[in-house]
C-alpha cells in the first residue's frame, strides 16, 4: 500500500533541532520571475552546517523514487547554509528552466555537514548528522488533474480506493467531496478538508496511482467489493 500524504513523507526528526517554514510551497513555471522563500531557524546549542541537494520525486512507480538533479531546474540560494546558535536565514526558490509538459514536484534537501569544533579539536566528537526536506510543487493553472476510481473495497470500518490521476494536474483529497455508495441504504460521505482535519490528505501527482485509505465510522456488515465512489469538486 502507498500512501501520500501532503505534508508527509520527506520530513526528518530534524525538525525539532531545526524549524523550518514553510515546508511545503510552490512555484508556478510560467512565471520566472516568481520567488518563493522558506526560512530555516537553528535551534541547535551548536553552529549547523547544510549543503542543499534537489531531488525530483517520480510518482510512477508503486514507491516514489528520488531523482538527484545535477542541473536542476528549480534554483536554490544559498546552495550552502552556516547558522550560528539561534540564527536564522530565508532561503529562495525560482523555475529557472522551460515550462514542463506536466505538474512536478521536487525535494530540496538540507543535508547537515560536520564541523570541526576548533576550541576542542583534540578531543573526540560524536555528533549525530541529520537532514531536512522541504517539497516544491511546480504548478501551472492551465493543467487539471483527471481522478478515475480503479477499485474499491470496503470491510470492517474502512474502503480501500485506488485513485489514477490521468490528467496533467496534481490535486489532493482535499480539494474533494467524497462519497462511498455501501448499498441502497448507506453512503459514506466526506466533505472537502474534512479528512484534512482529522490530520490525512492524500497527493494525487499526474500520472499516478494511490491507494486512499477511508475509515467509516460503522462497520459494514460484509465486504462490500467495488460500491460506487464519487468524487467531486
Amino acid at each position: 500500500m502507498r500512501i501520500f500524504a501532503v505534508l508527509i513523507l520527506f520530513n526528518s526528526l530534524f525538525c525539532t533541532a531545526v524549524e523550518v517554514s514553510p515546508m511545503v510551497l510552490s512555484l508556478d513555471p510560467t512565471k520566472p520571475q516568481q520567488v518563493t522563500y522558506s526560512t530555516i531557524h537553528n535551534v541547535f546549542n551548536r553552529e549547523v552546517a547544510f549543503d542543499i541537494e534537489i531531488f525530483e520525486v517520480d510518482f510512477s512507480g508503486p514507491e516514489p523514487m528520488f531523482r538527484y538533479q545535477e542541473n536542476s531546474p528549480v534554483w536554490v540560494f544559498p546552495p550552502t547554509l552556516l547558522l550560528h546558535r539561534g540564527e536564522s536565514q530565508r532561503i529562495q526558490m525560482r523555475w529557472v528552466s522551460e515550462a514542463p509538459s506536466l505538474d512536478k514536484t521536487y525535494q530540496i534537501s538540507l543535508v547537515e555537514q560536520p564541523l570541526l569544533n576548533s576550541a576542542n579539536a583534540s578531543e573526540p566528537q560524536l555528533t549525530m548528522l541529520l537532514n531536512v526536506n522541504l517539497i516544491v510543487h511546480v504548478h501551472q493553472e492551465s493543467f487539471l488533474p483527471e481522478l478515475v476510481v480503479e477499485k474499491s473495497l470496503c470491510s470492517n470500518y474502512s474502503c480501500e480506493i485506488t485513485v489514477a490521476n490521468n490528467g496533467k494536474g496534481a490535486a489532493r483529497l482535499s480539494e474533494y467531496d467524497l462519497a462511498i455508495h455501501l448499498s441502497h441504504q448507506q453512503i459514506a460521505s466526506f466533505k472537502k478538508q474534512q479528512l484534512k482535519a482529522s490530520g490525512y490528505d492524500v497527493f494525487f501527482a499526474p500520472q499516478s496511482k494511490q491507494q486512499v485509505l477511508i475509515p467509516l465510522k460503522d462497520s459494514v456488515n460484509a465486504e462490500v467489493i467495488s460500491p460506487d465512489v464519487a468524487l467531486s469538486q
